[in-house]
């Protein structure tokens, strides 16, 4: 019998290593993965572009779920900050028959504004500005 697919949550803040993270599942793992961040800039412009971005990751979701119920891993690189958020996609994982897989990756504050920073500096185009006021909210 062929093992289950499983669900890959990638889980931390802004410069956290999410998608290094990602990409190394993906390919150790021989899964599909959605990131958001990177339709985003293509599709919209920008990281929310009113209130687009949820509508792209319910769509990824219901994308990665297919998959899943197909026997194909998938790796969500979405952040996942709240706890709901966690819980649902590991019940919406459950029942189309996957096993489920939290990666959490914490950072550091000093590291993280440098991480921020950098990326922005060496791939404008492909990332989003973030403000130190930003990151004090969301780490909060």
């Amino acid at each position: 019998m062929t093992p289950p697919a499983t669900l890959f949550l990638i889980v931390g803040l802004p410069g956290a290593g999410k998608t290094t993270r990602a990409r190394e599942l993906e390919k150790a793992h021989r899964a599909l993965r959605f990131s958001p961040d990177e339709w985003m800039i293509p599709l919209f412009g920008e990281s929310d572009a009113d209130g687009k971005r949820d509508l792209l990751e319910g769509l990824l979701i219901n994308a990665g779920l297919c998959a899943l119920a197909v026997g194909t891993n998938v790796v969500l690189d979405f952040g996942l900050w709240g706890r709901d958020e966690r819980s649902a996609l590991r019940s919406l994982g459950a029942c189309v028959g996957a096993g489920v897989e939290v990666v959490y990756l914490p950072i550091g504050e000093a590291t993280q504004r440098q991480r921020v920073q950098e990326r922005f500096l060496v791939r404008p185009g492909q990332t989003f500005p973030i403000t130190d006021s930003d990151l004090a909210q969301w780490r909060a």
